[in-house]
């Protein structure tokens, strides 16, 4: 270790921690990437995103990652580890060290499921506050590793606290312990417009503002969120002093998308909802509800419209 870069270690490791701890970090990614291939520390370059490529349930580019490091480096001891749990082997490990950690992980597991099945049980029950407190344990423990099932298990508990009839205001604060006031705004009015809810204009409309007073934001996100706002209004009599309000922080902060879109969101102030059909036509799907976490039901719900 004496011969390699000490300032290339440190970015190395720092860019590991970042894959591992649910803090992923771009900005170091993009600095290892382009060590080179003949360097003694690609082999931990490819590790790293080898695991980030685990996290992100990419099992293809799992197994490109690990084929590329050579199995005399230090990394490569976790190499059949990997192949195992990204499902790329069917034999588990036979390491001591491996068959501890696959046992964690298993009893890891059965402890999340088990907490799953107490929230089913709440919902049954009819027991919000403790419907509430045990799904957003479970969505905070997937967070960190797996954001995306966190968020499509915050789309299906939205889903279950509409059809109670419950007021929901617990699980909206715990969310936004979870995942700041922001993104917890934004899950919630993403399920209002899944769901086909007659507030999911509303919803969207207090996330656009929050959004538009966030700074920096990328303007590409913001114009999405804008799309998807105008969208919104397909369904409903949009309220116009809602509507002046958005312009007028688009007119301080994005004058451009203001001038880009005015026209549509005066017509549609003046006249109803019919000019956005013309103006803007965003693709329009089939409402749908949102996958179960049930270990019965696998599927995934397209969570990202735009990076958040």
């Amino acid at each position: 270790m004496a011969f390699l870069d000490s300032e290339q270690m440190i970015i190395i490791l720092d860019a590991l921690e970042s894959v591992t701890n649910g803090m992923e970090n771009p900005g170091l990614l993009e600095q290892i990437k382009d060590i080179p291939r003949e360097s003694k520390l690609r082999p931990y370059v490819d590790l790293v995103f080898a695991l980030q490529a685990y996290y992100g349930q990419y099992p293809t580019r799992v197994r490109e990652y690990l084929t590329s490091i050579p199995d005399d480096s230090p990394p490569a001891r976790l190499k059949p580890l990997l192949f195992y749990l990204a499902g790329l082997a069917k034999d588990p490990p036979e390491g001591r060290v491996d068959r501890e950690i696959l046992k964690a992980l298993q009893q890891r597991k059965s402890y999340l499921e088990t907490a799953l099945e107490e929230a089913e049980q709440f919902l049954q029950e009819d027991h919000e506050d403790s419907f509430s407190d045990s799904i957003a344990y479970l969505i905070r423990e997937l967070y960190g590793k797996f954001p995306e099932a966190s968020k499509q298990l915050t789309l299906w508990a939205w889903e279950k606290i509409q059809e109670n009839g419950w007021d929901g205001s617990l699980l909206d604060a715990h969310l936004k312990m979870i995942f700041g006031d922001l993104e917890a705004t934004r899950l919630k009015a993403l399920y209002s417009l899944h769901a086909g809810l007659p507030e999911a204009w509303e919803e969207w409309t207090s996330f656009l503002m929050k959004l538009l007073h966030t700074e920096p934001r990328n303007e590409k996100t913001v114009e999405a969120s804008l799309m998807i706002w105008i969208y919104a209004a397909i369904q409903v009599q949009v309220d116009a002093q809602r509507v002046q309000e958005v312009l007028e922080v688009l007119e301080r902060k994005y004058p451009q998308l203001k001038a880009k879109y005015e026209k549509a969101l005066e017509e549609q102030t003046a006249r109803g909802t019919d000019v956005f059909v013309n103006t803007v036509n965003p693709p329009v799907s089939s409402p749908r509800r949102c996958a179960s976490p049930s270990r019965k039901k696998r599927d995934f719900v397209q969570l990202e419209l735009f990076p958040s």
